[in-house]
């Protein structure tokens, strides 16, 4: 039986996981379930990160638009020395690394091996530093959790938020739909990657909107955090479905996204 592995991040971030997909036999299908919209435009100013103690950005995306803005209007300035920059985990800090204007010192997430990679562990992780921390800005997308930013607040730390982009669910065009059709005649043979309660949202609106609800129930899933896989559970419990669905919850890199897969693939 054909392993098909339906792959839902955003449009860029598929890549990676298909090459390996291919290589290991499977069956890659890239379906982004959420569509990034940029809400500045090349030109528009963001706030400067020196005037900051801290800069979280919540997700790769969020990293990747601010310090293209950033780049546009700082002609090649230094980041400051003495603001940290932070994410959720280590996929998404790619963009700081990859920057190489930031000292990796100034960098902070939690480790690849760490229990969880969200805003608590990001928060554990900052440990003794938020004594010196006055003042954060928090760089986002439109939606999403509040929990850094209202945790922040709780402990006196002054916090502004930028929101750089907007989620809206991908419509499935009718080539894809097909696709997806041909993969779920056998859907126990399907993985579906989930990265965000979001995008749990959006994949299955497009499963009752294409008639294939049914099958995909039947499917195994790989989800990057708990929040994601109860999101999962909600969604189908909504639809009568008395079966819990086949869920591997794993941490956010490529590679345990990967390991994972192989082990839904092997059940």
């Amino acid at each position: 039986m054909t392993v098909n592995v339906v792959l839902t991040r955003p449009d860029g971030r598929n890549q990676a996981l298909t090459a390996r997909s291919l290589a290991a036999g499977w069956r890659p299908l890239s379906l982004p379930a959420l569509m990034i919209r940029p809400l500045l435009q090349r030109g528009d100013r963001v706030p400067d990160p020196g005037d900051y103690d801290l800069v979280m950005f919540v997700s790769r995306n969020a990293a990747r638009l601010y310090l293209d803005l950033l780049a546009d209007q700082s002609a090649g300035q230094a980041w400051p020395r003495r603001t940290l920059a932070a994410t959720v985990g280590r996929s998404s800090a790619q963009p700081l690394y990859d920057s190489l204007g930031i000292p990796n010192a100034q960098i902070v997430h939690p480790d690849l091996d760490s229990e969880s990679h969200d805003s608590e562990a990001l928060w554990r992780c900052l440990g003794t530093r938020l004594s010196t921390i006055r003042k954060v800005l928090i760089v986002r997308g439109e939606s999403g959790r509040l929990w850094f930013g209202e945790q922040c607040e709780r402990v006196g730390i002054k916090v502004d938020r930028l929101a750089l982009y907007r989620r809206e669910p991908a419509l499935w065009n009718a080539g894809q739909a097909a696709e997806l059709s041909q993969a779920l005649v056998i859907p126990e043979s399907c993985v579906f990657l989930l990265t965000s309660s979001e995008s749990v949202d959006a994949i299955h609106a497009n499963m009752c909107r294409l008639g294939l609800e049914t099958a995909w129930r039947k499917s195994c899933f790989v989800a990057i955090h708990e929040r994601i896989a109860s999101r999962l559970q909600s969604v189908l419990g909504g639809t009568g479905n008395d079966e819990p669905p086949v869920v591997k919850v794993c941490s956010p890199s490529d590679d345990s996204i990967f390991l994972a897969i192989g082990q839904m693939a092997s059940r």
